[in-house]
């Protein structure tokens, strides 16, 4: 798994910045028979992991290749600390359970 994180400000609204923190994480899929079985693993995952961590989840590439999968996680707010410690467990949490959707 290899992840990462990307900062930027997105807008100034009256002195206020905006933070966009994202990552981007690749994911080893073994055993992996069919594109049919990446999804039925893939789709779950990204669907808890918006859930648990209140952030935005995709998967932005190798979206046709069934040994491997792309997921992209994004989050925006005004606390760079905090986006970033969102941001590390869910890629913690990603490590120790990306098989168990």
């Amino acid at each position: 798994m290899r992840g990462t994180v990307l900062w930027g400000v997105s807008a100034d609204n009256g002195g206020a910045a905006v933070i966009i923190g994202s990552v981007q994480v690749e994911l080893e899929l073994t055993d992996i028979g069919s594109l049919k079985d990446k999804r039925s693993i893939v789709k779950p995952l990204i669907l808890k992991l918006m859930q648990k961590f209140t952030l935005h989840a995709a998967e932005v590439d190798q979206l046709d290749v069934h040994h491997a999968a792309t997921i992209g996680l994004v989050l925006c707010g005004n606390d760079q600390q905090h986006l970033n410690a969102v941001l590390s467990k869910a890629v913690n949490w990603l490590e120790e359970h990306q098989f168990d959707a």
